[in-house]
């Protein structure tokens, strides 16, 4: 029988094109002013070039770093960069208006009575009043009457936040540079490697664990020849991205397929045991069993809090260990600081602390729930960003007008889930409204109690999901 083989894309490069809609103004002087003020604006990033399609202008920009890119992800969400940009946009262009139009945006200027009012924004409410005037109001919610040589057409920006978010989500990935911290880590990794040892490397969510480790893999298959490497990882989907991510940094063609050819991945079901790789027309594709060849130089264990924490699992992989085998394990100091996992002996530990992925907003709010007493305290965040809002719903599960009682059986518990169900659906309502083109498809997560909660929950969410499209899949 012919073998069964399954694919996943390889990553684009780093970089984000912003789609921007500008309200008035001639498109080729605004093209240099747009870009002039993302310059100002994006201190540190590179914007590429700015084109005009079909009324807006189309930014490349450059993202060398995770740092950058987080300050811009922040902004763009937020609304912030929308603001900042058209204030920029404001400030270098003065477009007349003479015969200024109901619902124009515009700002005031000139004023002589009161200059204070001269740089404030508004929208004209009515013109050919007493004197030729027009009324406008103010963004304070006060009105006044203003001639027409008084007002300067506004140029509003508003960034398509839907392709940004997607946009974001590939340059992340994409990205290769490594933070001071990281760059620290992966020193004390190479130098473990060099002493042929065992390394442990513990570090909180968000802190770049595998994207350090994948950096150390790759070294080890660019300078050791003939070395043989086996990505270990519980999730399908992180062994598919580590997969990804190291063919991505080798030229196609038949660098690239050999490679692949010394790359095995192992997830779950553990038990079906490694899969080799080969890269087929840009992507990259598993075969199962893996060839019988020499025992693995490395074996990077990725969540290996889940995976040593389970001994059918902890067995598998260490049948997989060969006498010249370098361990490099990556855990989550939260989730195994309060168990007892059997790790295995000998290996010496690189600690980092420092959180790249989230906003310092998350970094905050997840001291909460993050275990390990003051040690949690050491966690930071890499950049400045504090990073979007986020959007509270709060309600009362048990009072509701629709009544209903506790978490218990029959009607009480249907109509319990029944209300969760509904706000799900409000929070998924104010996700569509902000990122009203972005797909949702393995974007949105529900984190519940337990599997019985998840039972009920889902069975009362899915008649809702239906209609638009939507259903549950088990992360």
């Amino acid at each position: 029988d012919s073998p069964a083989f399954t694919a996943c894309e390889m990553y684009a490069s780093a970089s984000v094109v912003l789609r921007v809609a500008l309200s008035a103004g001639d498109p080729e002087e605004l093209s240099t002013a747009l870009e002039a003020a993302i310059r100002a604006t994006l201190p540190g990033a590179a914007p590429i070039s700015v084109d005009t399609a079909d009324g807006e202008h189309v930014v490349h920009v450059g993202v060398p770093s995770v740092h950058v890119l987080a300050g811009l992800r922040g902004a763009v969400l937020s609304g912030e960069f929308d603001a900042t940009l058209s204030q920029a946009l404001n400030q270098a262009l003065t477009l007349s208006t003479a015969e200024p139009a109901v619902g124009d945006a515009v700002t005031l200027r000139g004023l002589v009575k009161r200059p204070a009012l001269n740089g404030s924004a508004g929208e004209v409410l009515s013109v050919g009043e007493a004197g030729g005037r027009c009324l406008v109001r103010l963004s304070d919610g006060s009105r006044l009457l203003a001639q027409p040589a008084n007002l300067a057409l506004r140029v509003e920006a508003k960034v398509d936040r839907s392709e940004s978010a997607a946009q974001f989500e590939a340059s992340a990935a994409a990205l290769d540079t490594l933070t001071p911290h990281q760059q620290q880590a992966l020193a004390e990794l190479q130098a473990g490697a060099g002493a042929e040892q065992d390394l442990h490397l513990r570090a909180p969510a968000g802190a770049g664990k595998t994207f350090v480790a994948l950096h150390a893999a790759l070294s080890t298959l660019r300078t050791a020849r003939g070395s043989r490497v086996l990505f270990v990882a519980r999730n399908e989907a992180l062994a598919l991205f580590a997969a990804a991510w190291l063919a991505r940094r080798c030229p196609a063609g038949a660098r690239r397929r050999r490679l692949l050819g010394r790359i095995d991945l192992l997830h779950e079901p553990i038990g079906r045991g490694p899969c080799s790789l080969r890269a087929v027309r840009g992507r990259v594709e598993r075969r199962w069993p893996a060839a019988a060849a020499e025992e693995y130089s490395l074996l990077l264990v990725d969540e290996a809090h889940h995976l040593y924490d389970n001994a059918a699992s902890r067995a598998a992989i260490e049948r997989l260990v060969g006498p010249r085998t370098r361990r490099l394990l990556l855990s989550d100091v939260s989730q195994a600081v309060a168990r007892s996992i059997a790790y295995p002996a000998g290996a010496a530990d690189v600690h980092f602390s420092e959180v790249v992925r989230c906003s310092r907003r998350i970094v905050a709010g997840a001291m909460a729930f993050q275990l390990g007493g003051e040690a949690k305290l050491l966690t930071r965040c890499h950049h400045e960003s504090t990073g979007p809002p986020l959007r509270s719903f709060l309600f009362d599960a048990e009072r509701e007008e629709d009544g209903g009682g506790g978490g218990g059986g029959g009607g009480g518990s249907s109509s319990r889930f029944e209300r969760y169900a509904r706000h799900c659906m409000r929070a998924l309502e104010h996700a569509t409204c902000l990122f009203p083109r972005l797909a949702l498809h393995n974007r949105v997560a529900l984190v519940v109690p337990d599997a019985t909660f998840r039972e009920g929950l889902a069975a009362s969410l899915a008649p809702l999901l239906a209609p638009r499209g939507l259903g549950l899949a088990t992360a």
